[in-house]
Formats: C-alpha cells, sequence, structure tokens
C-alpha cells in the first residue's frame, strides 16, 4: 500500500466527479443548452462510477488496518464492476439515441421510438441494476472472494469474475457504438453541406463535434479494455498507478463527452451576449459547435 498513490486515486475520482457534477447540473438549469435524454444518462452514469470507487474512502477504511465490515465490501465489489458496464451502456444508447436523430433531421425518417424520447435510458438503467443485484448475489454466496484490494482502493472480487464480466460488456457495447457512429458518420458526411440546418433544427444535439466526441470515448475506452489483461495476470509491479490510470481514463472520457463551447458559454455568465448568442460571431460558433 502507497499512501501516495491513494491520494492520488481519490484526488482523481474526487475532481472528476465534481467536473461531471458541474457540467451535469449547468446542463439541466441552462435554458439554451439541450440535450438528449441517453445524454444525461451518460453523466449519470459517470457519476456513479465515480461514487463506486470513493465508498471506502468515505467511509474512512482505506488507510486503516481495521477489517471492512462485510456489507459494505460486498456493495462496493459489486458496484465496482456493475458501474462500468452500465456506463458504457449508456454509451451505446447515445450512439443509438444519436443515430435515431441523424435518420429523422437528415431523412426525416422516424421509428417507433421517437429520437427524442426519454425512455431511451431505461434499458442501461435496468442492466446496471440486473449486472449489480446478479454480482450482489455472487458476492453473497461466496463471501471468500469479497476482500480490500491489497492497495486498499477499493474492495474488489478476487476471482477476477468482475474483471471478465466488465470486459465482456464492454468488448460488445464498444462494437456496437463504433457501427453506429459510423453510420452516423456516413450520413452527415453525404449530406455535409446542410450541417447548419441540421444543427439549428436539432437545436445543437446533431453535429460532426458530438460525433467526433462519441468516436474518442470509444477508442479511449478500446485502451481501457486493453488493460484489464493486467488485472488477472500475477505480480504486476506498480499495479498501483494502473489502477490510477484507468480511474483517470474513465473521468476523463465522461468530460470529453459532456464538456463543450455550449457548456462554458453557459459558465461566463458575466458576457450576456455570450449567454445568449445574440452576435453573428456566436450564432457562428453555436453552429459548429456540439452542444
Amino acid at each position: 500500500m502507497m499512501p501516495g498513490s491513494i491520494v492520488l486515486f481519490n484526488a482523481v475520482e474526487i475532481i472528476g466527479l465534481g467536473a461531471i457534477l458541474l457540467v451535469l447540473f449547468t446542463s439541466l438549469f441552462s435554458p439554451s443548452i439541450h440535450r438528449l435524454s441517453s445524454w444525461y444518462m451518460v453523466l449519470g452514469s459517470g457519476v456513479m462510477y465515480s461514487l463506486s470507487m470513493l465508498i471506502l474512502a468515505m467511509a474512512h477504511k482505506q488507510s486503516t488496518s481495521d477489517e471492512v465490515p462485510f456489507v459494505l465490501c460486498l456493495v462496493q465489489s459489486a458496484l465496482i464492476y456493475s458501474s462500468p458496464i452500465g456506463l458504457m451502456g449508456s454509451i451505446c444508447i447515445y450512439a443509438v439515441q444519436f443515430h435515431f436523430s441523424v435518420l429523422f433531421y437528415v431523412k426525416q425518417y422516424s421509428t417507433t421510438l421517437r429520437h427524442d424520447s426519454n425512455w431511451f435510458p431505461v434499458p442501461s438503467l435496468i442492466l446496471f441494476l440486473v449486472i449489480t443485484i446478479a454480482l450482489l448475489i455472487v458476492g453473497s454466496s461466496q463471501p471468500q472472494i469479497v476482500e480490500r484490494s491489497p492497495e486498499h482502493f477499493y474492495c474488489h472480487f478476487t476471482d477476477n469474475i468482475g474483471v471478465y464480466t466488465v470486459t465482456a460488456f464492454t468488448v460488445v457495447f464498444v462494437i456496437a457504438a463504433v457501427i453506429l457512429i459510423y453510420k452516423s458518420g456516413r450520413i452527415l458526411y453525404k449530406h455535409r453541406k446542410f450541417q447548419a440546418h441540421f444543427y439549428q433544427q436539432s437545436k445543437g444535439t446533431i453535429s460532426n463535434s458530438v460525433l467526433i466526441r462519441l468516436s474518442l470515448f470509444s477508442l479511449l475506452q478500446i485502451f481501457s479494455v486493453g488493460t484489464c489483461i493486467f488485472y488477472i495476470l500475477p505480480e504486476i509491479e506498480h499495479f498501483d498507478g494502473l489502477i490510477v490510470y484507468n480511474a483517470l481514463m474513465y473521468n476523463i472520457d465522461v468530460l470529453l463527452l459532456g464538456l463543450n463551447m455550449s457548456i462554458i458559454r453557459a459558465w461566463m455568465f458575466w458576457k450576456k451576449g455570450v449567454q445568449d448568442g445574440s452576435s453573428d460571431r456566436e450564432i457562428h460558433i453555436e453552429r459548429n459547435d456540439a452542444v
């Protein structure tokens, strides 16, 4: 156990949590910002991910030699695996809703489930709950696998069932998201002359900027999945650094998707023109930045 690594890990999660909440609340309370319902689920999943990683810290059980209560350890063990799955499920659903929106605004194609429906986040929420309950059952039936990690960052399962589960779901969701991103990108590229028109019609939910951030999110997740193999290898040196790296990547991913110029302009409350986009220059920026 390295106290410096614990401090760094907690700092990454706390800063990430605060930044995500700031972006989320800015979007919720700013009338000029519009988002797809699944976007909110992505940020909500990011909040849950950071909170799940901080459970041991909030209980003051990281730097102590005292035994961690079993129920507390079990809950965190389940959440640190189900939260990333919920996050990736949310991203996949966001890619689906984005694609539906592209079809609606570009090709005037509508489906039974409207592109702006508030029901899109429900599948990822159900998946998160089901996976959490399943992992709680596994941990309860095999209490010997529920332990605090050697680095004292969090509690986890010692038999790697959680790592395998996260890896499998992440691979499936990343592949599905990449396919949908590619299809949406092709459609937008073919109609690129009308990009500003689509942007205005969709109130900023359809743009190349959103597409790029979705692509970068998926790419970074591929790198994160690649590091999962190190979790199942014995006696890896500097393993605490790998854990901090993955925590940093997850938080950067969520912020990458959530933070853009519309959020930053909303924070610049002292510049009225920047908030309401009254000047020609700001309108031009609004058309070219994703909301």
